[in-house]
């Protein structure tokens, strides 16, 4: 592990990404902050209200809570980490992205590709059909149902809608999972932004590359079990630093990172 000026842990880690050939980048659930506690932990409102259970036996009580926290989400617009990211993404420094978030701002911030390990909060669908609805969508039917729960429009389904995203209490999606794996397995270069790494199975994700002697970095405000293994940790936000290396190794895009 190594930690030292910010200039010099700069340096170093655009050294490891020019590097590197196949780089791949893990962010959390908010890039640029630490973990929000009142959204991953156990005894959260979260937890509480927006798990399996409250969706099967209260789905009017669990969609009062969770589609204004999905609105709430949908307002977010993608900060300078997330535009940095990907910039250094478009001109092939980051291979691949894989986000806890489910918020999907990496993507309107332009990455492409990115493997969303705990769905989208942004979506809901039909288990029944297949069928997808947006948020506005979503508001319609549950201001027009009189218990409050949105169900599918298509004919003769009628079956309630629930979140992309992952609940509390269910497996997170296997295809996700799957990929976030082989990228791993293949990465030469492994990135963890804004991350605890505290949630099994993707606090297991890093070991992937370990094994196989990639380095390891770790940025952000929050140490993790991995520290003594990282080829480079950062301690802080990870916005500034992924500004900084936007700047250094992309600057042609890099004028407009700031902007909102």
């Amino acid at each position: 592990m190594a930690m030292g000026s910010a200039e010099a842990d700069h340096a170093a880690l655009a050294a490891l990404l020019v590097g590197a050939e196949r780089a791949v980048a893990l962010t959390g659930l908010a890039l640029g902050h630490p973990e929000n506690a009142d959204l991953t932990g156990s005894r959260s409102e979260w937890a509480r209200r927006a798990n399996l259970g409250a969706f099967l036996t209260e789905p009017g009580g669990f969609w009062e809570y969770c589609y204004p926290v999905a609105c709430e989400m949908a307002e977010r617009v993608p900060t300078a980490g997330h535009r940095a990211l990907a910039r250094l993404q478009e001109v092939g420094l980051v291979h691949a992205l894989v986000t806890q978030g489910v918020d999907r701002l990496h993507q309107r911030a332009g990455s492409t590709d990115v493997v969303e390990v705990h769905g989208t909060l942004l979506t809901a669908r039909c288990e029944r059909c297949g069928e997808r609805y947006g948020l506005p969508e979503v508001g319609v039917l549950i201001a027009e149902a009189s218990d409050g729960v949105p169900r599918c429009t298509t004919p003769e389904c009628a079956y309630p809608l629930r979140p992309e995203g992952t609940l509390w209490e269910e497996p997170l999606p296997g295809p996700a999972i799957e990929r976030a794996w082989e990228l791993a397995g293949e990465s030469d270069l492994f990135i963890v932004l804004d991350s605890e790494l505290r949630t099994v199975p993707i606090s297991l994700l890093p070991s992937v590359p370990l094994t196989r002697g990639v380095p390891l970095v770790l940025i952000g405000e929050s140490p993790t079990q991995y520290d003594r293994y990282a080829r480079l940790v950062l301690r802080g936000p990870s916005e500034p630093v992924l500004t900084a290396l936007a700047g250094r190794l992309a600057p042609d895009g890099a004028g407009d990172l700031s902007a909102t």
